[in-house]
């Protein structure tokens, strides 16, 4: 038995080496898909301001004018949803996912950062005990009531959400799962620092994991080796978690990155995580 479930598993895992290293080395190659990127401007009536959106296109976005595409939203825009889109592409080439719409939400400034992504439960910075609380849940209406139904209704989008967010990022998307487990249909999680105050947000965690027995949804949750020890206690905290109280309907998975450092880790797991989405995947005539 053991020597079956090694031919299963080793196969798998050669798979994710190799599609990790083919975009850990196309990132460092000019792109030559020559994909549509779109930046407009939304204004909010929910944060009270304008805010852009980067619009990434797949390949064959306008050679297949009845296609659909499921949409990853990436915080973090301005640093993450590039290498976002490039690595689904390329993934997208070689077969092992259908090809996706990437939507970049880019911040506004430092300190809007840490009001949009922290949850409403935790103080912005975490070493002022003054400071105020998170107004996440703010952020999320926002992406709820105007972000999407903008992208839903100007491009081909299929019924398919994926939020992706790194470090404060990775915070508001496990927050996303705790306030609104049906938002979307899978979150990827990359150095979320969840030894904030005490492993509040492990806490939360635990307690809607107990009260969504009927969620259907994937979850992928990485930390890079390279980080700090409280940043990896945190993620072993998590997986015990998920390994304790998730229910059936929520399919996850959980990474130490070799090598990757907080600054690494979320370009180095994103096909990885992106893999295991879609791992039981297989092509229809509506995705060619």
């Amino acid at each position: 038995m053991k020597k079956r479930l090694l031919l299963v598993i080793l196969p798998a895992l050669a798979l994710t080496a190799l599609v990790t290293t083919g975009v850990y080395l196309y990132r460092r190659e000019p792109s030559s898909l020559g994909k549509d990127v779109i930046l407009t401007t939304l204004p909010s009536a929910v944060l009270g301001e304008a805010r852009e959106i980067v619009v990434h296109l797949p390949q064959s976005y306008h050679q297949s004018p009845t296609r659909r595409y499921p949409v990853v939203y990436v915080l973090d825009g301005s640093s993450q949803e590039g290498h976002t889109a490039q690595g689904a592409a390329l993934m997208a080439r070689i077969g092992v996912m259908p090809e996706v719409l990437v939507v970049g939400l880019p911040n506004t400034s430092g300190p809007n950062r840490a009001r949009d992504y922290t949850p409403p439960f935790m103080r912005r910075e975490v070493d002022q005990p003054d400071s105020p609380r998170g107004a996440g849940d703010r952020f999320l209406a926002f992406v709820k009531a105007e972000v999407m139904p903008r992208i839903e209704r100007e491009y081909r989008t299929a019924p398919f959400r994926v939020l992706a967010g790194h470090s404060r990022g990775g915070l508001l998307v496990l927050y996303s799962l705790i306030s609104d487990p049906g938002l979307f249909d899978a979150r990827l999680a990359f150095s979320a620092p969840v030894w904030r105050e005490d492993e509040v947000t492990v806490s939360k965690l635990r307690e809607a994991l107990a009260s969504s027995a009927g969620t259907s949804t994937f979850l992928y949750l990485s930390v890079g080796d390279q980080e700090t020890e409280r940043m990896i206690r945190g993620h072993h905290d998590a997986v015990a978690t998920l390994q304790q109280h998730a229910p059936r309907g929520l399919r996850w998975r959980a990474d130490l990155t070799a090598g990757a450092d907080h600054q690494s880790n979320a370009e180095l797991s994103t096909p990885v995580a992106l893999r295991a989405l879609y791992l039981d995947w297989q092509p229809t005539e509506t995705d060619r």
